[in-house]
């Protein structure tokens, strides 16, 4: 496995963080290009550039479709080569949304096509908003509150998650406003919720609601993508082209895939077997296929399970059966066109997000722009690519930037903390050194001082001395600590207030609230910045 790339996200605000830096974009794309014209040999009987040129073109055509059902304008674009990124229909942190505006500015520097895959086969995994709060009730320190804008049922596919509680859905400004009321700034949660509330009459769907509104005010903003939604990107004949291959060559691409997780585990020393990805599992000749699999209509995902028998590749997800691919007297073609009929059935299958990520950057995009998380897994993506298909991957750019709410904060520092810790042991420990000048000292403390004195001094050299005098010591400090009780109360009160400072500056200076509760005269410009590249 090649080198780990050390990405860690910025903590100044403002800052932002590219990995290359965005002035090696030409140079990247360059390489990427030259990287993407080796082809690896066929995909089911098709040349691995006829299957990247009809995957491109398909994705580019499915995106242009969803934006006009959505009654949305589609951006003029000539044909051109992609540049992509994507995340979950959620409201996101500014460091997150800062890739929608790069994707903008980039392709139109470079003569590229922007598309943002919306990964709504992705679970909500909440449906509350974090906010800050300043002081409430019996709690005068900041602290978080998650302010919910649906009822909460548990994790869906956003593909499939309805909004429940229409009147919880339409007040969150309302509830917001009420803790937001001391903040100094008004956030333009109000009238971007508006805007997803205008939504309603088109869409039940959550995170349909959310990515519609987002691209509304990015419009506003002068950022204007493709986007296509990853559930319909998985219903195209490229993505079911590049799954049967996967499933002809399953046994080999589930032992690569296993590997590679686990020399990844090993190189960063993760124990846990959930991290990055867990591991296929292998259940006799069942195998597990990287996709999640579900019956439409249906709020749980399951493992989509094959294996192959002399005529056909046999699928299940969980114990549930499903219908069978044909091969015998089968083309590649039949083959597509039978799993593209899984879904005709009502049957859902879509990608995870290595899959997801492997087939957007060996298929579609000449460049592909992830985030700190993203960026961290693909080095695994990488490693799939080079031992599976035999060729090196297409580089990609890591994004992201720290936008901080302008609340006010605390003038404590961490080492402020550690100081006033190392002062408090020292009293407790070492009462001695804090006691008054020795003429204003009673007799009995100066005795004190005096026999702990000698007894530091001493160096005993059998173990039971150097117990006794450890034993001796520590009541010699306790005679000592009532003397230099109110130094002690004084520091502690000190560091207790200093490590609530602290707290409060954590809950202040996190930079993963959501953007709708920033004030868009700060964060306008901060997205802005990035359409000129």
């Amino acid at each position: 496995m090649s080198p780990p790339r050390r990405l860690r996200a910025p903590h100044e605000d403002g800052a932002v963080v590219s990995e290359p830096p965005l002035a090696e974009f030409p140079s990247l794309l360059a390489v990427n290009r030259q990287t993407l014209s080796r082809s690896p040999g066929e995909i089911l009987g098709r040349s691995w550039n006829e299957v990247r040129g009809h995957a491109r073109q398909t994705a580019v055509a499915v995106a242009r479709s969803y934006l006009h059902e959505a009654n949305e304008p589609v951006p003029a674009l000539r044909d051109a080569p992609l540049l992509m990124a994507g995340h979950q229909p959620e409201l996101f942190h500014p460091g997150v949304w800062i890739k929608n505006f790069a994707l903008h500015g980039l392709a139109s520097a470079h003569g590229l096509t922007p598309i943002n895959l919306v990964v709504d086969n992705d679970t909500a995994k909440s449906t509350s908003l974090r906010v800050p709060v300043l002081n409430a009730g019996n709690n005068p320190w900041p602290h978080v509150v998650h302010v919910p804008f649906d009822h909460w049922s548990g994790e869906a596919p956003f593909e499939e998650r309805k909004v429940q509680d229409e009147q919880l859905f339409a007040t969150l400004p309302a509830r917001v406003a009420e803790l937001s009321r001391d903040w100094g700034f008004s956030p333009f949660l109000p009238s971007f919720w508006e805007e997803v509330r205008r939504q309603a009459g088109r869409t039940p769907l959550l995170g349909e609601r959310l990515a519609a509104a987002r691209r509304t005010l990015e419009r506003r903003w002068g950022c204007h993508n493709l986007e296509l939604p990853v559930s319909q990107l998985c219903r195209t004949e490229p993505f079911a082209r590049f799954v049967c291959h996967l499933l002809l060559e399953l046994p080999r691409f589930h032992s690569t895939y296993n590997a590679c997780v686990q020399s990844y585990r090993k190189q960063y020393g993760i124990r846990s077997r959930n991290h990055p990805v867990p591991d296929l599992i292998a259940e006799g000749d069942w195998l597990e296929v990287p996709l999640w699999a579900w019956r439409m209509g249906s709020l749980i995902r399951g493992r989509l399970l094959a294996r192959r028998t002399g005529t056909a590749i046999e699928l299940r997800v969980g114990q549930v059966p499903w219908p069978a691919l044909p091969l015998s007297g089968a083309t590649g073609d039949n083959l597509v066109r039978a799993w593209q009929d899984l879904e005709q059935h009502g049957l859902k299958v879509r990608s995870r997000a290595l899959t997801n990520t492997l087939y957007a950057r060996l298929f579609l995009a000449d460049l592909f722009v992830h985030g700190i998380g993203g960026g961290k897994y693909d080095e695994l993506t990488d490693e799939i690519i080079r031992q599976f298909y035999h060729c090196e991957p297409p580089g990609y750019l890591v994004l992201s930037a720290t936008l901080l709410l302008p609340l006010p904060g605390f003038p404590a520092r961490p080492e402020t903390c550690r100081e006033l810790a190392g002062a408090l042991r020292d009293v407790r420990y070492n009462p001695q050194r804090h006691l008054a000048d020795n003429d204003a000292r009673p007799a009995e403390v100066v005795e004190l001082c005096a026999r702990k004195d000698a007894l530091i001094h001493q160096e005993p050299v059998r173990p039971k001395e150097r117990r006794e005098r450890f034993h001796r010591l520590r009541a010699l400090t306790d005679q000592l600590r009532p003397y230099v009780a109110d130094r002690e109360s004084q520091l502690l009160r000190t560091l207790d207030e200093c490590v609530q400072e602290l707290q409060g500056n954590a809950v202040l200076q996190n930079r993963e609230y959501a953007f709708c509760l920033y004030p868009e005269e700060l964060l306008r410009p901060f997205c802005m910045r990035f359409l000129s590249r």
